[in-house]
């Protein structure tokens, strides 16, 4: 769904008289423009009045009658061909192609009372122009021609009318029961700005639920075309070209840096919401976002199938170097079975994956969360040793006495248990200094659960050894995983990356570049 609201100013509608010439209903003989008004009343037969008794050149007739004469005369001989779009005929041969369903054409309706010198230049004629032009030359494009009455200078009246107009335009379009998304283009030049400055702050306010572009016309210059300086003649010049910016581009300099912060404290939901008005040029980091969000929350699996399918997008593929792309769908094909049927190295894998959890939370200063993440990462990397070496064959682990018939698979091992085994495997002491911190740990996890009591930085240094000058994320990181080596068996060293670490890193390379 694509739809294009162009705000109309007095310079959009031309008319392509008998002698072949296209006349401006906005050229008056003033601001260096030729008289073209004086000459379409001519055209018509039509003496050119005055909107009062005085006859002062700032109550002349002007874009609003004379866009009522001309529409009367196209609707009586329902012909309209002769109407001429020169800023806005190649924006809207070309988006048809593009896919445009709708064009909406905002012209002004000042209120009675106000100065006919002003409203003397209301559009809302031309307007009705603009939609017979294009309604006979497009049949199967919708137009919808939307004049509120408001003077032009009452800039809080506009954006108040624009809000109920345009939110409630949209929010049809928003429903999440449409299968094609919305794209809303604005032309605004030629308009008055107050018209164009509320319709682009408006706008804007839609970037994060739907694509918004600006299309600026390409105006030639000189805007008039001189046909026979001794008649002193001239017609009005088609626009060359048009540009199509985002307006998400406009704010791409201060919201990357949010983008940024958020994406490495790991809050991708927050991440997520800012790159909304950006997916034009981030499609594949927005969607990326969507699924780490998922990881983090403990989700591991939904976000593997997610991002299997992810990695198969054209979006990911233009972005993704493709080896590095295999590598990513081979670890997801390893990590990403249902319980029962993981292998001991998509187990032995997926416990490393929690590496980019304890990281962010360091990132965030979230000691605590970073402690019991790492605590758990010990307990798993224990269980599987646990679990694929067969301790309870081997004698490190006993279960009790009620359980003592029980295997490996059926006897969920304790984390006494496991630390008791670990020693035994290892040939410790009870009172060997990794034991006792293992115990200690124990014990801290337990008051963070029993007792609400938080882990402070200091005390999580203690453990891995890290000087109180040295309280920092990245030492932080760097000891927790020094410390977890020792419980990897001899021939499964700990992985030099991970999926999720790589994922996370590649996200932000994306946003720096």
């Amino acid at each position: 769904m694509q739809t294009l609201i162009i705000t109309v100013g007095t310079r959009q509608v031309g008319w392509r008289c008998q002698d072949g010439i296209v006349r401006s209903l906005g050229a008056d003989g003033d601001r260096g423009y030729p008289p073209h008004i004086d000459q379409l009343y001519a055209e018509f037969d039509h003496q050119r009045g005055y909107h009062s008794p005085e006859a002062k050149p700032e109550y002349r007739w002007a874009a609003r009658h004379l866009g009522e004469l001309i529409y009367r005369y196209c609707e009586q001989r329902q012909d309209f061909s002769a109407v001429v779009l020169p800023m806005d005929e190649g924006i809207i041969e070309s988006q048809i192609q593009n896919g445009l369903t709708e064009v909406i054409l905002w012209g002004t309706d000042q209120l009675e009372g106000t100065a006919w010198s002003f409203r003397r230049g209301d559009t809302c004629w031309l307007a009705k122009l603009m939609a017979g032009k294009l309604q006979q030359s497009y049949p199967d494009l919708q137009i919808q021609v939307w004049n509120p009455v408001v003077a032009v200078n009452q800039v809080a009246a506009i954006q108040q009318h624009l809000q109920g107009f345009l939110v409630t335009y949209a929010l049809k379009f928003l429903d999440t029961t449409v299968d094609e998304p919305l794209t809303l283009q604005i032309q605004t030049k030629g308009s008055a700005p107050q018209i164009a400055n509320s319709l682009e702050i408006c706008a804007a306010a839609l970037m994060r639920q739907c694509t918004v572009e600006q299309v600026i016309p390409i105006e030639p210059n000189p805007l008039f075309e001189v046909t026979d300086a001794d008649a002193k003649l001239s017609q009005t010049r088609m626009a060359t070209g048009f540009n199509t910016v985002n307006l998400g581009e406009y704010f791409w300099p201060v919201e990357r840096e949010r983008i940024l912060s958020a994406w490495e404290r790991g809050d991708f939901a927050e991440a997520r919401v800012w790159l909304s008005a950006h997916r034009d040029r981030y499609q594949a980091v927005y969607d990326l976002a969507g699924h780490l969000a998922l990881a983090i929350n403990w989700q591991l699996q939904d976000a593997l199938k997610k991002l299997q399918d992810w990695l198969n997008q054209s979006t990911t593929k233009r972005n993704v170097d493709s080896d590095i792309r295999r590598q990513w769908l081979k670890d997801i094909e390893i990590l990403c079975k249902p319980i029962d049927k993981q292998t001991p190295e998509g187990r032995y894998l997926s416990i490393w994956e929690s590496r980019l959890l304890i990281h962010i939370n360091l990132n965030r200063q979230s000691y605590t969360s970073a402690f019991l993440q790492f605590v758990q990462v010990i307990e798993r990397l224990l269980f599987w040793c646990y679990r694929y070496e067969d301790w309870i064959s081997q004698g490190y682990v006993t279960p009790p006495e009620n359980k003592c018939n029980w295997g490996v698979k059926k006897y969920k091992a304790t984390f006494w248990d496991l630390r008791q085994g670990w020693r035994l495997k290892c040939q410790l002491p009870e009172k060997d200094p990794i034991i006792k911190k293992l115990e200690s740990m124990n014990d801290a996890r337990n008051d963070v659960v029993h007792r609400n009591e938080a882990i402070a930085p200091a005390d999580f240094g203690k453990w891995l050894e890290i000087d109180e000058s040295d309280l920092n994320p990245d030492t932080f990181y760097q000891r927790a995983e020094d410390f977890l080596q020792q419980f990897c068996p001899p021939d499964r060293p700990m992985p030099d990356r991970s999926l999720l670490q790589d994922l996370y890193h590649w996200g932000i390379e994306q946003l720096q570049a």
